[in-house]
């Protein structure tokens, strides 16, 4: 049994650990190179467009660590790391647990998306501040209609009404 709240067991565990099973024989005595699959002959392999199939959309246009390649993905991460700084920065910190004394996994993810639901708040009312700009007003249209039906408030009993 895996105490799934400690994550050092959890990690630990040999099905955390991805596996292939490989008959002992073959283990034992591999075979030789030139019985091996072309692709596990050579110590790199190049997959044209096409290759793939249905999941040739996943393919990488850009070459791995190409300038291009820096160029695409640079300022993506700089701007991801920014985030990630902010987010465990001490104003919001969501590194620390005792920031979410919520007990369970799904309080606690909860808690967790209103802290960043908090953060993008954060940075667009600083945003505003840095630029001097408003937000938009919201349009009439964009509001739901209402028919003139006048919500009720619940009764004492916090139940709402009957309709």
């Amino acid at each position: 049994m895996v105490d799934l709240t400690s994550v050092r067991s959890t990690a630990a565990h040999p099905t955390a650990k991805p596996t292939v099973p490989i008959d002992p024989a073959e283990r034992l005595r591999p075979l030789p190179k030139t019985q091996l699959p072309r692709s596990c002959q050579k110590p790199t392999i190049t997959i044209h467009p096409g290759d793939l199939g249905q999941r040739d959309r996943y393919r990488q246009d850009l070459r791995h660590l190409s300038p291009s390649w820096r160029d695409a993905f640079k300022p993506i991460r700089a701007n991801n790391e920014g985030l990630n700084g902010r987010a465990k920065s001490h104003r919001i910190d969501i590194s620390r647990p005792e920031k979410r004394l919520a007990h369970g996994r799904v309080a606690q993810t909860i808690l967790v998306a209103l802290m960043i639901c908090t953060l993008n708040l954060q940075i667009i009312y600083s945003w505003h501040l840095t630029t001097g700009t408003q937000p938009a007003p919201t349009d009439e249209d964009t509001c739901p209609k209402t028919d003139g039906i006048v919500p009720r408030p619940p009764a004492v009993n916090g139940i709402p009404p009957l309709r």
